[in-house]
């Protein structure tokens, strides 16, 4: 009777064995996108930093390390693969700005430092690579804030959204180099906005997430500018909740201070805040030619907020931000299109 029970309980076990492995089977399936780690930020640790890109270079400046604000900014060349110091960025120090390129060079303004005689900042300025030098722009033509959307389309560049300290904004406006001046477009049509994201693909922007009021956006639209600098279209592109990537849409936007970039058709938003309050580390795609939504592999680094995201040449990278008092200066690559390797 004893070897029995002991035969019964050797055929349970195996039969518990087995079951769980099919189901590990089941659950662990493979994963699509790839991180590696890659040089890091050659400056101090930092959050809320501005980056833009110009041919096979980014410029990554400003900052918040926890105690003080910088102005140092730093250039890496996809081909030379290292940092380098470039000219110190002239403005008051700050946190949260906004940035675009136009016409090979680089346009940074608003932002945040609690130290200022006015917190929310309302100064632009420009960097012109070639002679590594920065000039005053005046003042943007909206209010002073900070957590804006910006991105540039043609030879124009766009601002809007952010907080200005009493109200969140739904304003958008016109950057025309050429005149260097400012017009009031047709505003954000979805609820106010601040540390929401913004990316561009074939021409149009995309802005969603952020939030207002405590409560997060689950907002979606699509930005397509004028004719000859005329008044843009707004679209919304938010699915229906019956659709089968609803689900991925939400967790997607339910965040804010995240981080989107594109390659071809295909934005991807990494890390932020969740609805939940933690910092993510999930990764979302939105493919622009079918309007769906699906998950990637998600960041492999430390969970955060407020870092910077750019694409070098279709090479997409991510790095520094902030997790609670937590900065950090490591840079990440994503490799959309490969397969999750726990080992790289």
């Amino acid at each position: 009777m004893k070897q029995i029970k002991i035969a019964t309980a050797l055929i349970a076990l195996v039969g518990f064995v087995m079951f769980t492995a099919c189901s590990s089977s089941d659950d662990d399936e493979t994963n699509q996108g790839n991180w590696t780690k890659v040089t890091p930020f050659k400056g101090v640790k930092r959050s809320g930093a501005f980056s833009f890109t110009i041919g096979t270079k980014v410029f990554v400046g400003t900052g918040y390390d926890g105690d003080d604000y910088w102005n140092d900014v730093y250039g890496f060349d996809i081909n030379n693969g290292y940092w380098e110091s470039i000219a110190e960025f002239p403005g008051t120090p700050r946190e949260r700005a906004v940035a675009f390129s136009v016409g090979g060079k680089g346009y940074v303004g608003l932002g945040y430092n609690r130290d200022a005689d006015k917190e929310e900042l309302r100064d632009f300025w420009v960097y012109d690579p070639t002679t590594n030098t920065w000039d005053s722009l005046g003042l943007f033509g909206g209010s002073a804030r900070y957590s804006a959307v910006a991105f540039s389309i043609g030879n124009y560049g766009y601002v809007g959204t952010g907080y200005d300290g009493d109200n969140t904004n739904s304003d958008f406006w016109q950057y025309d180099p050429s005149s260097n001046t400012w017009k009031e477009i047709v505003s954000y049509p979805g609820d106010k906005l601040e540390s929401a994201l913004a990316f561009v693909i074939d021409g149009k922007a995309y802005i969603g997430a952020g939030w207002d009021n405590g409560l997060h956006n689950l907002d979606f639209w699509e930005f397509v500018p004028g004719t000859d600098g005329g008044n843009p279209t707004w679209t919304k592109r938010s699915p229906d909740d019956d659709e089968s990537d609803y689900d991925e849409f939400k967790l997607a936007m339910y965040r804010h201070d995240a981080v989107a970039v594109t390659v071809d058709t295909k934005a991807y938003i990494i890390g932020g805040v969740s609805s939940t309050g933690a910092t993510d580390k999930t990764v979302y795609v939105f493919d622009a030619t079918t309007f769906d939504w699906d998950d990637r592999t998600s960041f492999e680094g430390s969970a955060r907020s407020l870092a910077v995201g750019y694409v070098l040449s279709d090479r997409i990278f991510v790095g520094t931000g902030q997790n609670g008092t937590s900065r950090y200066d490591d840079i990440w690559e994503f490799k959309p299109n490969e397969e999750y390797d726990e080992t790289y």
